[in-house]
């Protein structure tokens, strides 16, 4: 096995862990933008969501073209130090280890961001169904049926 090819692919697994992270904090400074109401901040980070989506996706394309360079088409994450060559083994278990946990980070606060943009949304809605029950009837919304 190329074990210069296995090098460059564990420091793209390490570069996708920092990817990880941006995302991270990206997911966390929207759950804070969401918090306070900053509709701005919150649109800000979907912006920068998409673009760090877009270059993930462009990593993982990358990445499987390493697996298949390496004859590790459909093996797992988990799986990777099994058939790391056996001198880059603890390192292939360590990186793939820290990816692991970077990507758990990343889906606690995903989580945590979604669940506050729900909880806003749903009260958003609360507040705009009781402003209009506490409307008055307006004879000029109401369609007529009879024309």
């Amino acid at each position: 096995m190329d074990a210069a090819l296995w090098k460059k692919y564990l420091t793209l697994l390490d570069g996708l862990g920092e990817t990880l992270e941006k995302l991270t904090e990206v997911e966390r400074t929207k759950t804070q933008a969401v918090s306070r109401g900053d509709l701005e901040a919150v649109e800000e980070c979907m912006k920068q969501e998409q673009v760090i989506s877009l270059s993930l996706r462009g990593t993982d394309q990358k990445r499987d073209r390493m697996l298949a360079q390496l004859g590790l088409t459909g093996v797992h994450l988990r799986d990777l130090a099994e058939h790391a060559p056996a001198e880059l083994a603890m390192e292939t278990k360590a990186a793939a280890e820290r990816l692991r946990r970077k990507y758990e980070v990343f889906q606690s606060a995903s989580e945590v961001a979604r669940n506050t943009l729900e909880c806003n949304l749903r009260a958003i809605e609360r507040l705009q169904k009781a402003q209009e029950e506490a409307l008055p009837e307006d004879p000029s919304r109401k369609a007529d049926f009879r024309a």
